[in-house]
């Protein structure tokens, strides 16, 4: 970043945080290594670095997925004045299916930030080179392959499966899907063989492809990204599905009017920096720019979206 660029951030970033408060709790709804836990510490790490707080802290807090530290986060709220949560798609998900009374109504949307697109990834040894030949081997003997995801049957990662395979006229319930908590053990249960295909973030499969330890077969954006130029768009191998896990930003209800335009206007200017846009990169992270009440539309764009696919697929009623 130019000199003038960071001079101006810094000015920015300083004078909006001393303005409310000195530090920074992140609540975090999942366990260390995953994509919001990589969120929030690529936020904070860049936070730190421009001395937008005098403090930084995390807090992962996994379970009742992504329940547990919704309500902690609700129901606490003197001790989180401070803090942020960090959520996901799976907030409307599971709140669609009755796995806890809350929802993203309940909180403020600040941000909407990325947009991590699904994949679908084997071994770099598998035979299968091609979304098209895995598609024939469902058609014909779906329940032989087995595939593994870092969330619970009904998710994320079994909805972008469920939705892949409905696009070439399968059935999602004759195909075996095992979830494994988190998206590290997904990868290692393909990785030692316990299943052959991973539906998966493209965010967390990023280092294995660099390494080449997995091959990708199709990416569930509308467009060929730039860190994966030559993985194929279920769409445009003919298959009418693009679907992303935004993350974002919220905090506490009934916020003060002036805190919320102050972590608008600093989630703003974090977008602005080339350490953020590195970080999209070397993440397969595509930028989500929403923000306060174009981000809470969004959501409410999001969960009509859902709620028609989950009831399609019957993941609800």
């Amino acid at each position: 970043m130019q000199r003038p660029q960071r001079i101006r951030l810094a000015l920015i970033l300083l004078a909006s945080s001393c303005s409310y408060a000195d530090r920074l709790h992140f609540v975090i709804p999942a366990g260390p290594g995953g994509g919001l836990d990589g969120t929030a510490r690529e936020i904070g790490r860049i936070f730190k670095t421009f001395g937008q707080y005098e403090s930084i802290s995390y807090e992962n807090m996994p379970g009742g997925g992504g329940g547990r530290a919704l309500s902690q986060y609700l129901e606490n709220r003197s001790r989180y004045r401070d803090a942020v949560l960090v959520n996901s798609t799976p907030l409307i998900v599971r709140s669609l299916q009755g796995l806890f009374p809350q929802s993203f109504r309940d909180l403020t949307p600040i941000v909407g930030l990325i947009a991590d697109y699904g994949i679908f990834v084997v071994r770099a040894d598998d035979p299968i080179l091609t979304w098209s030949q895995l598609s024939t081997t469902f058609k014909s003997r779906p329940s032989t392959v087995v595939v593994g995801g870092g969330s619970v049957r009904g998710s994320l990662d079994h909805i972008v499966l469920a939705l892949a395979l409905s696009s070439i006229n399968v059935n999602p319930r004759e195909v075996r899907y095992l979830p494994y908590d988190g998206g590290a053990k997904a990868m290692l249960a393909l990785l030692s063989g316990e299943v052959r295909l991973l539906s998966t973030g493209l965010g967390e499969t990023m280092p294995f492809l660099d390494s080449g330890q997995v091959r990708a077969l199709a990416v569930t954006a509308a467009e060929r990204i730039e860190t994966i130029a030559d993985v194929p768009t279920l769409q445009e191998l003919g298959h009418d599905v693009a679907f992303a896990n935004w993350r974002g930003i919220f905090a506490q209800p009934q916020l003060p009017p002036k805190r919320k335009i102050e972590l608008i206007e600093q989630f703003h200017e974090l977008r602005q920096t080339n350490e953020w846009n590195a970080a999209l990169q070397k993440r397969g992270w595509t930028p989500l720019d929403l923000a306060g009440n174009a981000f809470a539309n969004y959501l409410l764009e999001q969960e009509k979206l859902l709620r028609t696919t989950l009831t399609k697929l019957g993941f609800i009623n």
